[in-house]
């Protein structure tokens, strides 16, 4: 406990992946008499470092809390911890969002996403705030990722059957943050927004209408002024072409956005590819 609160950041990392190796051999009984009392502690120490420790321990032991109870407090630290004063707790708390989505629906299933369930209530609004542009790049880095995460989760739950409407209604507030990564003002953000969109592909491709928005984006990349965006995102060319999804065919030397969008939407659809 005493090395997760350390300055040195290769001494907590050190430290923090040897706390997830005792937790996992530790009965069921300790684990929640010990571990889960250790990362409550250290969410909140008034030092920032324990806190940065805890944001990543918390998200990986969340999975092996059973008790209900347990579950809504843990994931109460989570919540104060990506609302955490130092921007540094917040970073790391971006960084592993997309890890406590994927194992809140892994917990507790589809009534996750429900309107009132954690996902919609308190995930996603952190996940705004953490894509505004009130953020500093360190965080708006994480967007792309956690877009990922996020279409990961509603891609697993489409395999099984359509989406329920608070589920397309998920969907509606995701697409627009991946979108608007390629239009930050941080070349960094765009960059990271090209290099990912291979993994963004894979996550929405076979979502509702995912592709109508996240192909002209990609398109936007591919011209961006920065000669290193426009490399990353080439390098997912052929990838991308791949998509199995069908979107309605740009007009001629504009983009969707400058015409008719209903006309747009309307037209013929072609493969990604075309």
């Amino acid at each position: 406990e005493f090395l997760l609160t350390v300055e040195e950041n290769t001494v907590r990392e050190a430290a923090s992946n040897s706390a997830q190796t005792v937790s996992e051999l530790l009965p069921p009984a300790a684990f929640v008499s010990e571990y889960a009392d250790m990362l409550g502690r250290l969410a909140l120490k008034e030092w920032f470092t324990a806190r940065i420790s805890a944001t990543g321990l918390i998200a990986a032991a969340y999975p092996k809390f059973k008790d209900d109870k347990l579950q809504r407090d843990f994931l109460n630290y989570f919540i104060r911890l990506c609302q955490d004063d130092t921007p540094m707790v917040r970073r790391v708390a971006a960084q592993y969002l997309g890890a406590m989505v994927q194992n809140v629906c892994t917990l507790q299933g589809r009534r996750a996403l429900d309107e009132t369930g954690p996902i919609v209530s308190s995930l996603v609004p952190l996940f705004e705030e953490f894509a505004s542009t009130d953020q500093p790049d360190s965080v708006r880095l994480q967007t792309t990722a956690n877009c990922v995460a996020f279409g990961e989760v509603l891609s697993k739950f489409a395999d099984t059957g359509p989406l329920r409407p608070s589920e397309i209604a998920l969907l509606q507030r995701i697409l627009p943050l991946v979108v608007a990564t390629i239009d930050d003002r941080s070349w960094r953000v765009r960059w990271t927004a090209a290099a990912k969109f291979a993994n963004v592909i894979t996550a929405y491709d076979g979502l509702p209408d995912a592709m109508h928005s996240l192909v002209p984006a990609y398109e936007k990349l591919l011209q961006d002024p920065e000669a290193e965006v426009r490399t990353a995102a080439t390098f997912n060319l052929a990838f991308v072409a791949k998509c199995s999804a069908r979107v309605p065919m740009a007009p001629v030397n504009r983009s969707p956005q400058d015409g008719d969008k209903d006309s747009y939407m309307s037209g013929p659809r072609v493969s990604v590819a075309e």
